[in-house]
């Protein structure tokens, strides 16, 4: 009785939590506005005790870079340009004299150094690992090695590298053995058009820079949606305001600028540029694009839905081989947000393969802010002494469920054969979806 108690207290926790939108949860705190350049969560929720008899053996982690410096400086550029061209011909308001002011501070920091990996970075892969090795210290003393390996991007090998230099400051027993290389790539990063020549023409669809047919209808949506005016005018005197090019561009870029610098050393912020329903507006724009690159946008076949089919096989595979083996372990993977995004896609996890028919719907089911800097996916296995395994999932140290599909009457726990049947019965049905099978049919001759 008391366990059915305690199940009906947590859904009912679980749906309270769940129940406030995007838009109430931005109002109510304007840094998840920042989406995925949103900093690691340090506080989290009380998990649900271990079901009697079972102790957890193995670790299967994949986890994005940390904070970072802004990816592509020419942002950057674009919003400064237009400030000094302001300042040059006395264009400014005093309000964006001030906001100036401030660039020309974050420029001394934040600036030159696009895409690499912060301190703030280094510092949220030290605690995640941290909280794992606290967590789950059993594991990581009987675990013979430790496997862990990073795409080729170097933002992504120091976050490797600061995660794994902690456990062995907590433990320098730990046997961990450090790998990257383009094999990895097909299956840590599926995205990496260097992957297969095809695929990459293929991927190109879905980029925005590479202005598919979707993104024309995002900025057509955007016109008739985002208003910029109020702040362009508390920036720019009128004459400048009626003579910029492309006005909602540069907002757009300077909202990017905003949420890039909090991750940064700059000791700056220009987010007060943006009112809080500002902020929204812009963070839906961002969010309807990682939706249409990584997410069930449906079009193209449904390519996307299944672009991630290897990095998911490469996590059952694991798991099946250290089940089979039954000694501990811990597998550490390192990688990217849209990483994270299309393989919860491809998994088929409930918020984020839901496919919607108009931009307004896309937050309902799809935010990127849960894939903040040092994102991470989890799956912790169980075992009892009759060799019975469950396996509990955490994205962020928080736990989610699998597939409605799959038995969830002991959820967040839930039978490994069930989960892995789940998934084997699945994958070749996302290998179709993602065009492995077929990708010479997938482009025009």
């Amino acid at each position: 009785m008391r366990r059915i108690i305690f199940i009906l207290v947590a859904i009912a926790a679980y749906a309270t939590s769940t129940a406030q939108s995007a838009y109430e949860r931005i109002m109510q705190d304007p840094s998840y506005a920042l989406g995925v350049y949103r900093l690691y969560p340090t506080e989290f929720k009380e998990q649900t005790a271990v079901p009697k008899g079972y102790k957890p053996f193995y670790i299967s982690h994949y986890g994005r870079h940390g904070s970072r410096y802004i990816l592509h400086d020419y942002k950057f550029d674009r919003v400064y340009g237009v400030f000094a061209d302001a300042a040059y011909f006395d264009k400014l308001t005093d309000y964006g004299k001030e906001i100036f002011e401030r660039l020309k501070r974050a420029k001394e920091t934040a600036y030159g150094r696009e895409g690499e990996l912060s301190l703030k970075g280094q510092e949220q892969h030290r605690q995640i690992a941290h909280r794992m090795y606290q967590n789950y210290k059993q594991v990581f003393k009987k675990a013979d090695y430790i496997d862990a390996k990073a795409t080729i991007v170097p933002r992504v090998l120091i976050s490797m590298t600061a995660f794994c230099d902690e456990l062995l400051h907590l433990n320098n027993k730990l046997d961990i053995h450090y790998e990257c290389g383009k094999p990895f790539q097909k299956w840590l990063n599926p995205y990496y058009k260097d992957n297969d020549p095809r695929l990459a023409k293929y991927i190109d669809r879905y980029r925005h820079k590479a202005n598919p047919e979707w993104a024309k209808q995002w900025r057509e949506y955007r016109r008739k949606n985002i208003d910029v005016s109020r702040i362009l005018n508390s920036l720019f005197k009128p004459d400048y305001v009626k003579s910029m090019p492309m006005p909602q561009d540069f907002v757009f870029y300077m909202f990017k600028t905003a949420t890039s610098l909090p991750g940064t050393p700059a000791d700056v912020s220009i987010l007060d540029v943006f009112t809080k329903e500002e902020l929204y507006q812009q963070w839906k724009m961002v969010n309807a694009i990682f939706y249409h690159e990584k997410g069930p946008s449906g079009i193209q076949q449904k390519f996307l839905n299944g672009v991630s089919a290897p990095l998911l096989e490469k996590i059952l595979e694991d798991a099946e081989q250290k089940v089979a083996n039954g000694k501990e372990a811990v597998t550490l993977r390192f990688g990217h947000d849209g990483n994270i995004m299309g393989l919860l896609n491809t998994m088929r996890i409930p918020g984020w393969c839901e496919q919607v028919d108009n931009y307004d719907d896309i937050e309902k089911y799809w935010n990127d802010f849960n894939i903040p800097m040092g994102c991470n996916l989890q799956w912790i296995f169980y075992r009892n002494k009759q060799g019975e395994v469950l396996v509990k999932m955490l994205l962020n140290e928080e736990e989610i469920a699998f597939p409605k599909q799959i038995d969830s009457s002991m959820a967040p726990y839930y039978r490994w054969e069930d989960v892995r049947k789940f998934y084997r019965d699945l994958l070749p049905q996302i290998y179709e979806l993602g065009g492995y099978n077929r990708l010479e049919k997938l482009l025009d001759k």
